[in-house]
C-alpha cells in the first residue's frame, strides 16, 4: 500500500485520475488537479517553411532557401520537443496518487 510522503497515511490515498474524476464539474481542485493539455502539433508551419525553401532553391535563390530550410528544421524540432514534453507530464500524472488526508499529489514510484 502506497503511504503519502507529506504525511505518511495510506488510508486517503487514491490514484489522481480517480480522485479527480468523482470531484463535481465547478470545483476549483478540479482545474487545479486537471490532466495536462495534449500539445496538437501543427506541422504546416514547418512543411510551409520547407515547400517555401525548396522553391527559392529550385529557382536560384539558394542562401534564402537555405534560410528557411533551416528554420523548418527549427521549428519542426521545436514541435516534437514541445509534443514529447506535454506527453511526458500526462504519464506523470497518469502515474501520481492523492492523499485526502493532508492534500497532497505525489507520484508512485
Amino acid at each position: 500500500m502506497l503511504k503519502c510522503p507529506r504525511c505518511g497515511g495510506s488510508e486517503q490515498v487514491l490514484h489522481l485520475a480517480t480522485f479527480w474524476k468523482g470531484l463535481p464539474p465547478g470545483s476549483e481542485l478540479k482545474r487545479e488537479l486537471a490532466q495536462p493539455a495534449e500539445y496538437a502539433a501543427r506541422w504546416v508551419i514547418p512543411g510551409g517553411l520547407l515547400a517555401l525553401g525548396l522553391l527559392l532553391i529550385v529557382q536560384g535563390t539558394v542562401g534564402y532557401g537555405a534560410l528557411l530550410l533551416a528554420l523548418a528544421g527549427v521549428s519542426g524540432w521545436w514541435m516534437r520537443l514541445l509534443t514529447g514534453r506535454a506527453r511526458d507530464a500526462r504519464d506523470v500524472w497518469a502515474r501520481s496518487m492523492y492523499c485526502r488526508v493532508c492534500p497532497a499529489a505525489f507520484v508512485a514510484v
